[in-house]
Order: structure tokens, then C-alpha cells, then sequence
């Protein structure tokens, strides 16, 4: 079954996406993905 999570950010979220996209900074993409995702996936696994 496929699910989808929309992630909503501020324009400074979306800076330090890039950051991290450009210095493939793997330690800070894991940082950022539990801040803006953990709660959507446990949700989206939870049925929501």
C-alpha cells in the first residue's frame, strides 16, 4: 500500500535543505529528516 506525507516548510528550512543537499552533509539530513518527519511517518503508519 502506498502512502503519501506532504511537508509544509519555512523558506529557512528550505535553505538548510540546500545546505545540506550541497555539502552532502549526511549527519545534519538525519537531524532534519527526525525534526520535520518523524511525527508524519508514525502518523502515516498509524492510519492518518
Amino acid at each position: 500500500m502506498k502512502k503519501s506525507i506532504t511537508m509544509v516548510l519555512e523558506d529557512a528550512d528550505i535553505i538548510e535543505l540546500m545546505r545540506i543537499l550541497m555539502d552532502e552533509d549526511a549527519e545534519s539530513a538525519l537531524v532534519f529528516l527526525k525534526q520535520h518527519l518523524k511525527g508524519k511517518v508514525r502518523e502515516a503508519l498509524e492510519g492518518g
